[in-house]
């Protein structure tokens, strides 16, 4: 995979080195050359200085022959204005964008973009030991804004029924998964718990 990444700081540097050390061709552009010393000094990738959402900078890049963009600057703003660029301008298909603020992430996953927040993320991580219950968690899927929740005891044939639940996997006591698969029998145990996709949203 031939990968750009824009952001050179903890999870930029990160991403990029373990993308390089598992064969990926990496690009990383930032605006601080001084952040590329977060690089080790293995990293046999590329490195651009420049704004990252100037398409003459995302040219020098190779954007127009990338695979994937992961857009993790520390703003907002920048990583939303690359990520449009990205997919409407040089129509890259697989685009990362992360967003500190979760009031902001359903706006701008409505807008077609993947967005990952650590800011929810963390919160929802927190909650989840303190109280012990699994929280919402949500992404997209075909076209739609769906929630992966855990139903706890609730039987299977009931969510079969339901017109707004999907069984996608079985957490089992033993913390093990089992993916639901269509047409294929599933056996479910005593304290196992069912994962379902929840469609919050209409279509994109």
């Amino acid at each position: 995979m031939n990968i750009l990444i824009a952001g050179c700081g903890t999870v930029g540097s990160t991403l990029a080195m373990k993308m390089s050390r598992l064969g990926h061709t990496v690009c990383v552009v930032d605006r601080n050359s001084e952040t590329f010393n977060n690089l080790d000094d293995d990293f046999d990738g590329m490195t651009v200085v420049g704004n990252p959402i100037d398409q003459d900078v995302l040219r020098r890049c190779g954007i127009e022959g990338c695979d994937a963009v992961a857009a993790v600057t520390a703003y907002d703003n920048v990583n939303v204005v690359l990520s449009q660029v990205a997919k409407e301008v040089f129509k890259i298909e697989k685009v990362l964008t992360r967003i500190y603020d979760p009031q902001r992430q359903t706006v701008f996953s409505d807008m077609g973009l993947q967005i990952i927040c650590p800011t929810a993320l963390t919160v929802d991580s927190a909650i989840e030991m303190l109280t012990g219950n699994q929280v919402v968690q949500y992404a997209d899927y075909a076209g739609r804004s769906i929630s992966l929740s855990l139903e706890g005891e609730t039987h299977m044939r009931d969510i079969y029924k339901s017109e707004d639940r999907v069984p996608v996997a079985i957490v089992h006591s033993d913390q093990t998964i089992s993916l639901v698969r269509w047409g294929k029998s599933t056996r479910m145990r005593k304290g196992d718990r069912i994962i379902t996709a929840h469609i919050v949203k209409g279509e994109a």
